[in-house]
């Protein structure tokens, strides 16, 4: 304490010194923070897509921040960002809210403006949903990038690797002039004029594939619903699935076993069909009578069976032979019944 009184300077520099810290600790803390000063709203907004948009990014109307994103969830296929808006701003019926880029960075902030009918529409309350109809989903770069590949195809490389190095060195001093840097610049923009039917061409394209998605709006979003609604369903069945699949493998484990167990006898049936094939190919004609007496024995067996599921049977002729003995006839051709006639 002594010494503290002997430097009475450097105790008050000391104590200006945390206290002008503790001021700008207290500014930075407040500024990542991102709170929301005053009184608010909770509202929601449905998008179609809200990538990139996250947990404590702006809500800003006219560029002026009004509010922060508190959550965002996936409710019936749509993206449902949560914010809170301050009381002393107007959001109504007729707001329109979008996702757009904060910098390029890729940060997102939700923009409201005002939309048709505003001065007739009613303020939004506490808990109320902009509707999917009144959002925008962010602009795709990659989409858009990729529309344009034909034309950067068209660039050599070695040209813009050579205007780069000519920059580089004019600004550093180092050989060239401003007039052959212009003359390049002249020239790669001239190949870039010189490729105008083919930026017109991607720019058709581009309104083409525009239009196109939104004419299909309505289908695209039942598709997207029913991939979610078949992806909910495997999810629900996922055990029976798994169960399933294990009886498959069973199925085809105890198969192999079979395969593996019948697999000599099926060779051993497979040779004798082969001999029983070729003696039945050298008696052919026996195998022809066969099949050509076949139908009429048929017939004939049929006809037994005419009267009911019992053998009916008559004996019109009855021949007797003993072997090396003669044939004779047990029934002679007068004593025929009428049947036999």
């Amino acid at each position: 304490m002594k010494t503290l009184r002997r430097h009475p300077g450097a105790v008050i520099g000391v104590t200006a010194f945390v206290l002008v810290a503790l001021v700008l600790t207290g500014m930075v803390a407040g500024t990542l923070s991102n709170a929301t000063r005053g009184d608010t709203i909770r509202l929601s907004a449905e998008f179609s897509d809200a990538t990139g948009v996250a947990v404590g990014d702006d809500v800003r109307m006219a560029g002026v921040k009004v509010g922060r994103v508190v959550g965002t969830e996936l409710v019936d296929n749509l993206a449902v960002v949560t914010f809170d808006v301050e009381t002393t701003q107007r959001v109504t019926t007729s707001t329109l809210a979008s996702v757009d880029f904060l910098n390029l960075m890729g940060q997102r902030y939700i923009a409201l403006e005002a939309g048709a009918g505003a001065p007739d529409a009613t303020p939004l309350a506490d808990g109320d949903i902009i509707p999917v109809a009144r959002t925008r989903n962010a602009l795709d770069l990659t989409a858009m990038f990729n529309a344009f590949k034909p034309i950067f195809d068209t660039l050599r490389p070695e040209d813009i690797n050579e205007l780069a190095g000519n920059i580089v060195s004019v600004l550093q001093g180092q050989g060239g002039t401003l007039s052959s840097l212009t003359q390049q610049v002249a020239e790669l923009t001239s190949t870039v004029v010189a490729r105008d039917d083919m930026i017109s061409q991607v720019l058709d394209n581009l309104t083409f594939v525009s239009e196109t998605a939104n004419s299909h709006r309505t289908e695209i979003v039942s598709l997207i619903q029913e991939l979610g609604t078949l992806t909910r369903g495997l999810a629900e069945d996922r055990e029976l699935i798994a169960t399933a699949l294990d009886d498959i493998t069973d199925l085809t484990g105890t198969g192999s076993d079979l395969l593996d167990a019948t697999a000599e006898p099926v060779k051993a049936d497979i040779a004798s069909l082969r001999y029983l094939l070729d003696y039945l190919a050298g008696e052919d004609e026996l195998l022809g009578s066969v099949l050509h007496h076949t139908p009429l024995q048929f017939n004939t067996y049929v006809r037994t069976l005419g009267y009911g599921s019992h053998l009916n049977v008559y004996v019109c002729r009855l021949y007797v032979q003993v072997t090396g003995g003669p044939k004779v006839d047990t029934v002679p051709e007068g004593l025929h019944s009428e049947r036999c006639r």
